[in-house]
């Protein structure tokens, strides 16, 4: 018994392709889970390592007899799997993941209370003598926070019990032997089911007299016959709602439903199966739109979403390390882990309020005629806004005059630390308090990067990050190869090679290796190729080639852009972020590359009318920053990625052109990039900047994209700023195709 209940418990956490469809709204619908299945067996019980006869066998068969009951019964039956087949081949576990995605993506929307959950078992032991029949529930008293159940779950535990009572006394009533009887549990595919759910042990398997009689069509009719009516006598009932539809109370008699609807206003009474109301006509109900979420640091909560702030809070207080957020502004309104660590002071620097996030202590801040916002977990409660305090530490360089000015010494400090030749000059003082003792002159030089054609650009940019190729010490002796001719697999393999030891990425011809590439990748002495996208963008015989050469040749591609993009983040180690472009484009992409090398973060590409991708769906407390505006990413991927993660993880940064967007992104990333360094290509087509975020990697560089004509103001203006508060003394204009006059203007901005 020990083994087969260590097996269900696996169940905490079942499986080949379910079919049909969501039930019609309103409709009594039966969902039947038969366990196990495919490379997931279950018992072997007493004689299937002999005769082939495993659990899983045992469980469609009454599967498949019990749908026909209840069938007979005018219920609609939806089926996890109706042949033997597994939903995952990582792990059983994960295959108890994937069975109830099925299962609770089969109940219709708004029909979860006429809607149950049966999942067939079959037992085992290991006393040959052991047999009987048992049912299993979720009962709330096994809630724990290490294996929560759904929300949903909680709600339906007693009528879980009330469906396992039904069916269990059924069988019973009929002359099946009992085993354990009746037996409440936190099996995972009970605690995680959407409706009303009960896990069947039809009978042990373990036992020689009991699997004959298992296997017998006559037992299997009669088990599934009798769960068959225990589910009719289950919906049998008249139940009293209240004007939302909230079940309230359940009756055998009709009449005793009604008189109990007359204690209680703007109630009404149905009958569960036929859906029939009694007495009174069924209220409009009070439909609030479910904007307060729930979320975990780690795991994901499921059915998350109230109609109210209190219902979250309510809910949410039951469980530890939780949030609730608002799904729509992204404020944390309540939480048992976060600290509220961002307090807003008044004039006087007394305590006015505390919030959870920066962003909505500055929002609240901001409405107040004198108000600051500090960080009291920093060691000097830094000044993160004011909006009538200065900014009192100015950094200066003795070249170029005055950087940055800040509010809070040390910050100030660590910034004059970065460049040379500078010192701290406090206003209050008037003196300097810290001097650079690096006194190296600044000076500046401007440097083309480029080739006679995209192939070769992409050459001189790996000539310039190894211009004596691959150190013998340098571990990754790795290049990231493209095609030249579409941007849509290299998309975001620019955190992928510079994961790999800051790879050049190399862009070839489809159909052979241009001799350009090949020349470098000897010149580099390239041990290893990563190429990305299929034989569409690199044909076999680019590969073929590339082997001859005696690399090493790793391919990363999938039917889509989208799909490679998944196989090129799968190689990424795991990040405490990521960037979320469109796939269809390349400009955001590109700004979010130059940035994504610097933190180190992925890209995930998406396109309108796509599901949330798992990568994105998986990032509890990560966050996810969208690249571009609704046009590349529309809203309602940004809801729905709010929604997945929680509001409060996601920031969305645009502009109404493409440099707009890019300025956007650098300007919210200033402080990653304390480079001399800086990173200017063609904004009017891809392959220049696409292989430029090697660069980005090796100097900590923003990459600005430029147009053919004149500046935008806002792209003007940033790089002024970059201009002014770094030392810049080099500019990198990558390719061609940079306007001379744009370069001027850089160049005269950094003197």
């Amino acid at each position: 018994m020990k083994t087969k209940l260590l097996f269900v418990l696996l169940l905490l956490l079942a499986i080949g392709i379910g079919s049909g469809t969501a039930s019609a709204s309103g409709k009594p619908t039966v969902i039947i889970d038969p366990g196990h299945g495919g490379t997931y067996g279950g018992t072997a019980g007493y004689s299937g390592n002999r005769t082939g006869y495993y659990e899983k066998h045992a469980n469609m068969e009454v599967s498949n007899r019990l749908k026909t009951e209840l069938e007979k019964r005018g219920f609609i039956v939806r089926m996890t799997r109706t042949k033997d087949a597994q939903f995952s081949r990582i792990s059983s576990s994960q295959d108890l993941v994937e069975r109830m995605k099925v299962a609770n993506g089969m109940i219709a929307s708004g029909n979860n209370d006429n809607t149950v959950f049966i999942s067939v078992h079959h037992n085992a032991t290991g006393s040959p003598t052991y047999g009987g029949y048992e049912t299993y529930y979720f009962n709330n008293n096994f809630a724990s926070s290490s294996y929560p159940p759904s929300t949903l779950q909680r709600h339906y535990s007693p009528e879980s019990g009330r469906l396992a009572t039904n069916t269990h006394r059924s069988v019973i009533n009929s002359g099946v032997k009992e085993g354990r009887g009746i037996v409440a549990s936190s099996f995972y595919v009970n605690r995680t089911a959407n409706v009303p759910a009960v896990l069947l042990e039809v009978g042990y398997m373990s036992n020689p007299t009991e699997e004959a009689m298992i296997k017998q069509a006559w037992f299997q009719n009669k088990v599934a016959a009798n769960v068959a009516k225990g589910v009719d006598d289950f919906f049998n009932v008249y139940v009293v709602n209240d004007r939302n539809g909230k079940s309230l109370r359940h009756y055998a008699s009709k009449t005793d439903a009604l008189n109990y609807a007359k204690t209680v206003a703007g109630s009404y009474v149905a009958h569960k199966k036929t859906g029939a109301v009694e007495g009174a006509t069924k209220p409009e109900p009070i439909v609030r739109p479910l904007v307060y979420g729930i979320y975990h640091p780690s795991v994901k909560v499921a059915n998350n979403l109230y109609g109210t702030e209190q219902e979250a809070v309510n809910e949410a207080e039951k469980w530890k390390n939780t949030r609730v957020v608002h799904t729509t502004t992204g404020s944390v309104l309540w939480s048992n882990y976060l600290p509220k660590k961002y307090v807003v002071l008044d004039g006087s620097d007394k305590e006015i309020t505390r919030f959870y996030r920066e962003d909505d202590a500055v929002a609240h801040a901001g409405k107040l005629p004198q108000a600051s916002v500090i960080d009291e977990s920093t060691q000097e409660n830094d000044v993160l806004w004011s909006n009538f305090k200065r900014k009192n530490f100015i950094v200066r360089s003795k070249d170029k005059g005055e950087m940055i000015h800040l509010y809070n010494r040390e910050e100030a400090r660590d910034y004059a630390r970065s460049w040379p030749n500078s010192e701290l000059f406090d206003v209050w003082a008037q003196k300097v308090i810290f001097t650079n003792t690096d006194t190296t002159k600044y000076s500046y030089t401007p440097q083309n990067v480029e080739g006679k054609n995209r192939t070769e650009t992409a050459v001189a940019v790996s000539k310039l990050l190894y211009p004596n190729g691959f150190a013998s010490a340098k571990p990754q002796k790795t290049v990231v190869l493209a095609t030249s001719g579409q941007y849509a697999d290299a998309l975001s393999a620019g955190p992928l090679a510079a994961h790999y030891g800051n790879a050049p990425i190399l862009l070839s011809s489809t159909k052979t290796l241009t001799p350009a590439v090949e020349q470098e990748l000897k010149r580099l002495k390239a041990k290893n190729i990563i190429m990305v996208g299929g034989t569409v963008a690199l044909s076999a015989s680019v590969e073929s080639k590339l082997k001859s050469m005696g690399m090493t040749v790793e391919r990363l591609s999938g039917k889509t852009r989208y799909e490679t993009n998944e196989k090129i983040n799968a190689k990424l180690p795991s990040a405490d972020g990521m960037f979320v472009t469109a796939g269809n484009n390349y400009p955001d992409a590109l700004t979010a590359a130059s940035v994504a090398v610097v933190k180190k973060w992925p890209i995930v590409l998406v396109r309108d009318g796509m599901a949330v991708p798992n990568r994105i769906r998986t990032a509890f407390g990560d966050e996810v920053v969208i690249i571009g505006g609704t046009a590349a990413v529309p809203a309602a991927m940004e809801t729905a990625i709010k929604r997945e993660i929680g509001a409060d993880s996601v920031r969305r940064l645009s502009g109404t052109t493409r440099y707009d967007t890019g300025t956007a992104t650098i300007e919210h990333y200033s402080k990653e990039f304390i480079s001399n360094r800086l990173i200017v290509s063609t904004g009017t087509n891809y392959p220049d900047a696409l292989v430029s975020s090697a660069i980005s990697a090796r100097y900590n560089a923003p990459l600005f994209l430029v147009p053919d004509g004149a500046m935008a103001a806002t792209l003007s203006t940033s790089l002024s700023k970059n201009s002014k508060e770094k030392l810049i003394n080099r500019t990198y204009y990558v390719g061609g195709a940079v306007n001379p006059s744009i370069k001027t203007t850089i160049n005269a901005m950094q003197k």
